[in-house]
Formats: C-alpha cells, structure tokens, sequence
C-alpha cells in the first residue's frame, strides 16, 4: 500500500524547465490543470518572459503562470497547463511531529530523471512556525518545489523550498501547506472537490488516516463494488472503429470493472435521445469518438460533446477524447484541451496496427476505470 502511494505521488510530480536559461525545478498537480511549484523556480521565466516547459508523462507542455507569491513573501507560485487527465496529491496541514518521516520525488541538477530521497523531520522555523526543518537527507539544486510526504499522514504536508548543504546530508527547509492554503484559498475547495471525485489517494490511505484528514469524506460508508459506466459517443460511420474498440474492452466487462452504453442509432427519434441523456448524466467516463462525422453531426457536437464537457468542468465525470480518424480544425474545439488517446496524437486509422493503437487505448481506460470503481 506505501508502495503505491509513492507511485502515485511520482505521478503527481513534474519536471519544470525555463527554456532560456536552461534552469529546472519541480512541481506537483494540486487541482486540474494546476501544478504548484516555488517562486523561484519561475521567477526568471516571469521577469524575461521566457516560455515554461512541463514535462510530465512523456510530455512536455507549455505552462503559464496563475498566480506568483514572490521570494521576499511565501516563494509560492501556480502555473496552469492544458491538461486534466492526470491525478493530485492530497495536500494536508496535519499529521507531521519533529523525528516524523518524509519522503520526497524531485528533479535534481540538469537530470531528467527524478529521484527519491528520504528526511527526518527536525520541526518549525520562522516567527510564525510556517517552515518546516528537515535533515539526514540531500535536498539538492532541481528539488525546489518538490512535494513532501509525511509516511505517518500519508499526506502531502510541505512543499521543498531550500537547502542547508547541497553536498551533505544536512537536508533543508520547507513550506507547510498551511501557507499554501492561506495563500491560495482556492485550493482547499479545488482539493476537495477532487479527491471527492478521483478517491485513488483517498483509497490509498489507512481508516485512521483518512478520518485525520477531516475532509468529511464518507470513511465509515462501505464501498461500492459496482462497475463503472462507459458512455461512447460516436456517430454512425464509425460504427466499425467503435466495434473494434469493444473488442479491447470486452475484458474489463467481463471482469466486473466497466459497463458499457452507446446509441445503436442516435436517430431513431426523441426516445433514445432521452435514454442517451440518461446515460450521459450517470457515467463516469466518457469517451467521444472523435472524426470528421463525428465533428459534422449537430447532435453529437451541441448535446452529446457539450453535456460531457459541462461534466467534465463539474467534476463529475472523466471525459477521454478518441481519435479515431484525422480531422481538420479538431484542435480548435473546447474539448481539444482533454488528454486525448492515442497519448501520441496519431489517428487511430493511420497506425499499420490498429490493434496496438486500441489496446493501448484500452489499457489507459483501465486505469482510469480503476481509479474510480468503488468511489
């Protein structure tokens, strides 16, 4: 289980790099879209305009900044990117005593690989107790802004600012998420609002620990063995690519994970439109089928798109873009800035494989799927 709670929090964490001057830091997803990360990470970026790479996953995307708290005050900035698909850390004030454990994932030096490191807990600094001290471990150049992990929380619970010795285990200085949340108040209600949603970190978590977090999550509820609803949204000529999409879902079917619902034919009149709404109002995830039918149909881009894309804004549902054909001016609708599958881009129809392009396809669903059965 602790093991899976580090895997999940490298997946929270990315790679910040200021193109000009070739500078690196770190940072984590907070909230959709949002990656926290220290001031100074950015601070040249923001007074040259030099462009902000991200990578994360396999890809680098072009951040901007949201908000900036300056050295001289918190050293606290949030950048946005266009992404949703990915997930957040639990970001907590509590659960961190001096000798407490931390456990940390960052980007060192000019590596493009992050690495782990392990601190001991020393306790507060500053006139209003608002660092946190830690040692027996190298806080190194790249780190700053990496997430700090109390084990005995299981709790994001600072976020990597300084170090005392770069070459020594002396360790450093952090920032404890309690001035993370008075400088962005926001955040509270965006945490959560997520992880209300996407319960991975939440199910991650021992009883005592979650009732610690008084989030006011239902920890005493028991949880739901139900599969979790698949709406595709597709239009008719597509009705070949969709059945061999099936085919690589036809397992998590079986194995209890997902139900599956789409509109045999959307057009045979207001009735099955209203069992559409229906579906499209209880599914988890959605995945549009994206081609140039798809773009063309009224129905699907005004009513089906939208509604996914009102519940994707909520919260409430993982809308996954498919494409499944090139299509001219796609990146041009509001749904373009969804994580689309293949994660590549490539249509599914000019791989010489489709069978590769759908199983990989497949298999992101699955984690998806997996992150919220029984939330």
């Amino acid at each position: 289980m602790v093991q899976a709670l580090y895997d999940l929090l490298h997946a929270c964490t990315v790679r910040i790099t200021i193109s000009r001057i070739s500078q690196q830091g770190t940072g984590f997803f907070v909230a959709p879209g949002t990656i926290l990360t220290c001031a100074h990470v950015v601070q040249e970026a923001r007074n040259s305009n030099a462009s902000i790479e991200v990578c994360w996953n396999n890809q680098t995307i072009m951040a901007q900044i949201q908000e900036f708290r300056d050295i001289s005050s918190s050293d606290l900035a949030l950048l946005q990117v266009n992404l949703s698909n990915h997930p957040c850390i639990l970001l907590h004030d509590n659960g961190i005593e001096p000798f407490g454990k931390l456990y940390t994932y960052g980007y060192t030096g000019g590596d493009s690989e992050a690495a782990s490191t392990t601190f001991s807990c020393e306790g507060w600094a500053g006139e209003r107790q608002e660092l946190l001290k830690f040692k027996l471990g190298r806080a190194r150049p790249g780190m700053s802004g990496s997430p700090l992990l109390s084990i005995e929380s299981g709790c994001v619970c600072s976020i990597m600012q300084s170090t005392f010795d770069r070459h020594i285990d002396l360790g450093g200085k952090g920032l404890l998420s309690k001035v993370i949340f008075r400088e962005f108040p926001a955040l509270a209600v965006q945490q959560q609002q997520f992880h209300q949603q996407e319960r991975r970190w939440w199910n991650l978590l021992t009883r005592p620990q979650q009732q610690a977090t008084g989030l006011g999550f239902p920890v005493s509820a028991p949880i739901s063995t139900g599969a979790v609803e698949v709406f595709v949204s597709y239009v008719r000529a597509d009705e070949a690519l969709r059945s061999e999409l099936a085919k690589h879902l036809k397992l998590m079917k079986r194995e209890g994970l997902i139900t599956e619902w789409y509109a045999d034919n959307i057009n045979a009149g207001l009735e099955q439109k209203q069992e559409a709404k229906a579906h499209l109002d209880t599914a988890r995830i959605i995945l549009l089928l994206v081609s140039p039918d798809f773009l063309d149909s009224d129905y699907h881009y005004d009513f089906e798109m939208a509604h996914a894309l009102e519940r994707h804004t909520a919260n409430t549902a993982r809308v996954i873009p498919i494409i499944l054909r090139h299509t001219e001016g796609w990146e041009k609708t509001e749904f373009h800035k969804l994580q689309q599958l293949p994660r590549d881009g490539r249509p599914v129809k000019q791989w010489s494989d489709q069978d590769e392009a759908f199983a990989k396809i497949a298999r992101e669903i699955r984690v998806v799927a997996e992150g919220l059965k029984g939330y």
